[in-house]
């Protein structure tokens, strides 16, 4: 580590962060990103400095990975963070100058999560191997979150040690079965999850939990890991994202050390807890290792659960063995949630952060923001920081004037060809073919779907939709969004399919 960089960390915090200018907006890099400081330096451990709690979390769960992968470019090192907080009081928030947007601009609080570039996050989980071998310099090693803005669960380096306190990976304290809000959307999940923690192998191995980003699989493995913990601390529980799995093979490979790897996850480890699993998908050398890792597990009635954004069988690049393996425990949906259960979720995030939430206020916002759980949350917590700022109560005005703009803006920006470029990169076709005159199913269907989605999420009329796919007669969209509206209600497959694509629109 050069000594540069410790005697002068503001320096490269500050280059970091000029980088980072371009790819965030004005207002969102002002509110959350400027306040950070970097305090310290020391090896490969950097301190940050936050002026309260509000930005912290939010700086964590949604900016942090990018600004590791920027320091990461900038220097080749791989940083672990450690915050302080100016302000001790839980409940304090920033007081912004009086020349600040955020001050005197509900729209200047952004929405709940940082969605980065495609390429950039795949980017984060490309493949490091090249046939034996490592690219140099590819090899990241987690700073704490998920790129989907999700706070990832907390590995340290495992020791050579076997004893359970050198097992080295660590839950998320944020999350168990106390407090996720149950509703028909994740019920299923849920109690699949309780049924495994408390009879571990006994009923569903492995669990297979899926849905899109921010719906509650990380808090449900997270809360099955916390009970079987709870009720045997000597349980050795390997809690780690399917990246941080890629990494540690990959690392191990290098040290010739795969041994202890094959030793640590097929003989050691009680209970396997992986999230996002989608992300080894096209990682052949990994799914090979994660294969023969799972069976080994499955021999000696070790407990799996995984978790994925999508259906198995619809991850693209995912071997064919691993899908049927999946297939013979529980797969569980996460849907988006209810009207009620929205309100339920708000009620308890706001019990849980001391913040004076009415009914009223709740039911708008849950009426509102329907995509995920972590944007509902988010608009909760960006309501009462303006509240905060602007020294008065939360009210249904307050609530009105601070989402209006947020709302606006997002359903305003999205068009009929940002649908037809998302759904066909989805089906892995082009979008010139979504307005062609072409009628196999392999074109029809995703045509049809984007046709669907168009009416759904812009103010296009049938006609508009219509001319925009190749000239198409107004007819032919009202029988696609008839097709697919019928579709959803009696095919799983198709269902799940589209509220992906919706999710991820709308992020």
């Amino acid at each position: 580590m050069s000594t540069s960089l410790s005697s002068n960390p503001s320096a490269l915090w500050a280059r970091a962060l000029d980088s980072l200018k371009e790819r965030i907006k004005p207002h969102n890099f002002d509110m959350w990103l400027r306040p950070i400081a970097c305090h310290a330096i020391e090896g490969t451990d950097i301190t940050l400095r936050a002026p309260n709690r509000y930005i912290k979390e939010w700086f964590e769960d949604n900016y942090l990975s990018v600004v590791l992968q920027e320091l990461h470019e900038q220097t080749g090192y791989d940083f672990q963070v450690d915050f302080q907080l100016d302000e001790p009081d839980p409940t304090a928030t920033r007081v912004l100058p009086d020349d600040d947007p955020a001050r005197h601009d509900p729209a200047a609080l952004p929405p709940a999560s940082l969605h980065l570039d495609a390429q950039m996050r795949e980017a984060h989980v490309r493949e490091a191997l090249v046939h034996d071998g490592v690219r140099p310099g590819h090899i990241r090693h987690d700073g704490g979150v998920r790129h989907d803005g999700a706070r990832r669960p907390q590995a340290s380096v495992v020791s050579d040690g076997d004893g359970p306190a050198d097992w080295g990976y660590e839950l998320n304290d944020r999350y168990d079965f106390d407090n996720f809000v149950v509703g028909p959307s994740n019920q299923l999940a849920h109690a699949a999850s309780q049924a495994v923690a408390e009879l571990p192998a006994a009923k569903y191995n492995p669990l297979f939990i899926y849905g899109g980003v921010g719906l509650g699989k990380t808090h449900l493995i997270s809360a099955i890991g916390h009970f079987i913990k709870k009720g045997n601390p000597q349980a050795r529980i390997a809690y780690l994202s399917s990246e941080r799995f890629m990494n540690e093979y990959i690392n191990h490979l290098r040290s010739n050390r795969m041994e202890h790897f094959r030793r640590k996850f097929r003989d050691q480890c009680d209970v396997l807890l992986m999230d996002d699993i989608q992300f080894i998908a096209g990682k052949d050398r990994t799914q090979d290792e994660f294969f023969h890792t799972f069976n080994a597990l499955y021999d000696l009635h070790r407990q799996i659960v995984v978790t994925s954004d999508k259906y198995p069988h619809e991850i693209p690049d995912l071997e064919e063995r691993l899908r049927t393996r999946f297939q013979w425990g529980l797969i569980a949906d996460i849907q988006q949630p209810e009207l009620e259960t929205r309100v339920a979720i708000l009620k308890k995030k706001a019990e849980s952060e001391q913040i004076n939430l009415p009914d009223n206020v709740a039911l708008y916002l849950a009426q509102h923001i329907k995509s995920n759980v972590r944007e509902l949350e988010g608009s909760l917590i960006r309501l009462a920081a303006f509240a905060s700022l602007q020294k008065s109560g939360i009210t249904i005005e307050l609530a009105q004037d601070t989402l209006k703009s947020f709302l606006s803006q997002r359903s305003s920006s999205l068009t009929v060809e940002a649908i037809q470029k998302e759904v066909a990169g989805y089906f892995n076709i082009k979008v010139s073919d979504l307005k062609s005159a072409k009628r196999h199913k392999a074109v029809a269907r995703p045509r049809q779907i984007a046709m669907f989605l168009s009416r759904k999420l812009t103010g296009c009329s049938y006609p508009e939709i219509g001319t925009r796919f190749g000239g198409k007669d107004h007819s032919t969209v009202i029988s696609a969004c008839r097709k697919i509206e019928d579709l959803v209600a009696k095919d799983l497959s198709i269902r799940t399919t589209v509220e992906t694509l919706e999710r991820q629109l709308q992020l």
